[in-house]
């Protein structure tokens, strides 16, 4: 028998319910992640359903899996899109880290390696999403790159191609 080190992964596992494709909200047709390599991302936040939407809008991912909130058992989203998977968890002892999460030990941002970097940030232009730093060309040495903030303030990156040299 397997054991987990977090109970919400069994949890998760065997109290799944997957979100019909008819449910989904209308969202804008440009799809930011389409030239996504892979990704997976799974992050704490303090409201569930607000970041998971702020996903479905934002970065046009779908819900693939929810878990709710039973007693100290953490809730649990996941979302989908592109070749990049999303994992949103809210526990009720979590809190906020400082707002410069390169100044906490632990993760201080996570990134997603595009193909078609030019098309992915018009994509996220289109829907809405403020860039906090960039966008950046590449350069034979450096990737072209983008950063921006989801609705609970973990900072994302986007990645393309080298230039060639």
């Amino acid at each position: 028998m397997r054991t987990f080190r977090f109970p919400w992964v069994a949890l998760a596992m065997s109290f799944t319910t997957a979100v019909a494709d008819g449910q989904r909200p209308a969202v804008p047709t440009a799809q930011p992640f389409v030239s996504a390599v892979g990704a997976f991302i799974a992050l704490s936040v303090p409201d569930l359903e607000a970041s998971a939407a702020w996903y479905e809008a934002k970065l046009g991912l779908h819900r693939i899996m929810t878990v709710p909130r039973t007693g100290k058992i953490a809730g649990v989203v996941a979302l989908e899109g592109g070749g990049v998977i999303v994992e949103l968890i809210q526990h009720d002892e979590a809190r906020t880290a400082t707002p410069q999460p390169e100044l906490t030990h632990g993760v201080a941002k996570a990134g997603v390696i595009v193909a078609d970097f030019d098309g992915t940030v018009t994509a996220l232009r289109a829907r809405g999403v403020v860039f906090m730093s960039g966008p950046y060309p590449s350069r034979p040495e450096a990737r072209a790159n983008v950063m921006f903030r989801d609705n609970a303030g973990n900072v994302l990156q986007v990645l393309g191609p080298y230039a060639k040299r």
